[in-house]
């Protein structure tokens, strides 16, 4: 006596159109997505009740407590600042240099590094302040 068995239905799930939609959506949301350019070093700028909003420039130099410098995100020295900006400064002499301090760094240093900018041709320095917190 043969039985005949019921006949199975074998369901399967293609999932590579699944994958698919997923990689387009990694995608998309990797090439729409904002990047954030961090700094080479924490810096808790001053305040300044006076500040004005200026646009970027294209030659930045930080300067932390601990007397470290970076040159647009570049660490540096201070005996290496002056050539660097001789260098940067070929195109345009009248570029502006904006000047990251912290708040903490003793006003010494601070000068070293004006001097050296000034030094190098760079006379359009501007100080970079955020603004006061009104209470």
């Amino acid at each position: 006596m043969e039985f005949e068995g019921r006949a199975r239905i074998h369901s399967h799930l293609d999932i590579a159109p699944l994958i698919d939609i997923v990689f387009l959506l990694l995608v998309f949301f990797m090439l729409t997505s904002t990047f954030l350019t961090p700094e080479a070093i924490e810096l808790e700028l001053p305040e300044s009740s006076s500040a004005a909003v200026a646009e970027a420039t294209p030659i930045t130099v930080a300067l932390d407590q601990d007397g470290q410098l970076t040159l647009n995100g570049e660490r540096i020295g201070l005996d290496q600042l002056r050539p660097a900006i001789v260098t940067l400064l070929k195109q345009d002499a009248e570029t502006a240099i904006t000047l990251k301090s912290d708040a903490r760094t003793e006003v010494q240093q601070l000068l070293k590094v004006m001097d050296e900018i000034r030094a190098a041709g760079g006379s359009n320095i501007a100080l970079a302040t955020t603004p006061k917190q009104t209470q």
